[in-house]
């Protein structure tokens, strides 16, 4: 597999929705099971907040994972903290397209003068939880109990984070 990390372009727009709607559907995201419309994520990653950084993998012409910060949902003195989504196609997963995607937005993190990224993840993911931790530098923070619901059952949500060193 060749694949490049570059940064995302508008016209991944429809491929990074498409990826991150599978997720939504395996019950992956923290963000909902709602699948999102391309206008939403092109709002998200273009329109929103486009000095933050977000990077597509590609192989063969097709996006296979995204990553992008998110500004933190408290705006006011919290503009130097970011969470990190990152989503890779299923068929991708475990070939280290992940790690590229993550080290890539994280190298980012100085230049955009963020002091600390965090990330949500589910509890009972333990595979996504050990990859933030050994590959990302992520520690746990803190949990979130029963707060996310998805088909009549409740699940806790990590809160992981990584202070960026400047």
């Amino acid at each position: 597999m060749s694949y490049q990390v570059r940064p995302l372009r508008i016209d991944d727009v429809p491929s990074v929705t498409e990826i991150y709607n599978i997720a939504c559907r395996a019950r992956e995201s923290t963000e909902g099971t709602r699948p999102w419309s391309i206008n939403e994520m092109r709002e998200l990653l273009f329109e929103s907040h486009p000095s933050l950084g977000s990077y597509t993998c590609v192989d063969k012409g097709a996006v296979i994972g995204w990553t992008a910060y998110i500004p933190f949902r408290v705006k006011e003195d919290a503009d130097h903290t970011a969470e990190m989504a990152l989503y890779v196609h299923e068929q991708f997963r475990r070939k280290g397209i992940g790690s590229d995607l993550a080290r890539t937005l994280l190298n980012h993190a100085t230049i955009l003068d963020l002091h600390c990224v965090f990330a949500i993840v589910f509890k009972d993911m333990p595979s996504v939880v050990s990859f933030a931790e050994r590959k990302c530098g992520f520690s746990v923070a803190g949990c979130l109990p029963e707060v996310f619901s998805h088909g009549g059952k409740h699940y806790d949500l990590l809160v992981l984070e990584r202070s960026i060193d400047g």
